[in-house]
């Protein structure tokens, strides 16, 4: 059932996908899955679902449940089977069943999703990581400053994924410049998961391309291990397809404003959001109200 590498999605691009009418009865789909990730205090589970006939491919997502009695007793390695309704523009899980376990894939960092990820007021746990001048980096350099994180790979082959990454920060990199308010007091990271390929040169490289000022935009990377759990935390799976698929990595796309006290202050999913939005909160954290 887990053979096939699936395309990660946030559950804000389900929202986007599945618009209908409120007053339209709920529609419901079958699906089965396996659990990655259980989240009783916000009502979500993460699971790495098979094809649901009539309304998506595969993919890994978090679902909301109908009832959060419904994740009682359920963990990651449950192989499950469900009903997903699907009314008000938003998909909820209204039935759940397991039907035996599995181990979690090791082409992913399901495990690290497991571990739980963040969500608007948590503190950004630290990390060591490696930026493109080869400098060790800790992410506990930037509290104090509003930070814009977003993660990339720079092989990445699909325009509207990483590249976009690339073009927004870009976009707010020269709007910071150009405002008074922000210059100087807000800072961007991009954190690349692909680290055999994105070695401190390679991000120096394709910094310069972007003529990143590295007084504002930094790039990190790190081990894989380490990489992993960062975007796990930030919550960003990813799922490397090896050698025989071109060393093309699966991802969905997760953008998180730290703010100056260290904590999430807005988490932007998918490529929906817009660099006018962003600097809008920008300056927000910069001159609270």
């Amino acid at each position: 059932m887990f053979t096939r590498l699936v395309r990660l999605a946030p559950l804000a691009a389900l929202v986007l996908a599945l618009a209908c009418s409120a007053a339209e009865p709920p529609r419901r789909y079958q699906f089965t899955g396996l659990v990655l990730a259980v989240h009783p205090d916000r009502r979500e589970i993460t699971i790495r679902h098979d094809d649901i006939e009539g309304l998506m491919p595969a993919m890994t997502m978090s679902f909301p449940v109908t009832d959060v009695a419904l994740l009682d007793g359920r963990v990651a390695g449950d192989v499950v089977t469900g009903t997903l309704d699907v009314s008000d523009a938003i998909g909820r899980i209204s039935a759940l069943t397991k039907t035996g376990t599995a181990p979690l894939p090791t082409d992913s960092n399901a495990v690290a999703l497991a571990e739980g990820l963040l969500d608007v007021g948590d503190e950004v746990p630290d990390a060591a990581l490696i930026d493109q001048t080869d400098t060790r980096r800790s992410l506990s350099e930037w509290r104090g400053t509003p930070t814009l994180v977003t993660f990339i790979y720079t092989a990445c082959p699909l325009p509207t994924f990483c590249p976009l990454m690339d073009q927004n920060f870009a976009m707010i990199q020269r709007a910071v410049a150009e405002d008074p308010a922000l210059a100087g007091r807000v800072r961007l990271v991009s954190i690349s998961f692909d680290p055999d390929r994105d070695t401190p040169a390679v991000l120096a490289a394709h910094a310069a391309r972007l003529q990143a000022d590295p007084a504002v935009w930094t790039w990190l990377t790190g081990d894989r291990v380490t990489v992993d759990r960062v975007a796990a935390r930030f919550g960003v799976g990813v799922v490397r397809q090896g050698e025989a698929a071109g060393g093309e990595i699966t991802h969905n796309l997760r953008t998180v404003l730290v703010g100056a006290d260290g904590r999430v202050a807005a988490i932007y999913s998918g490529n929906e959001w817009t660099p006018g939005r962003v600097l809008t909160d920008l300056r927000a954290a910069v001159i609270p109200r």
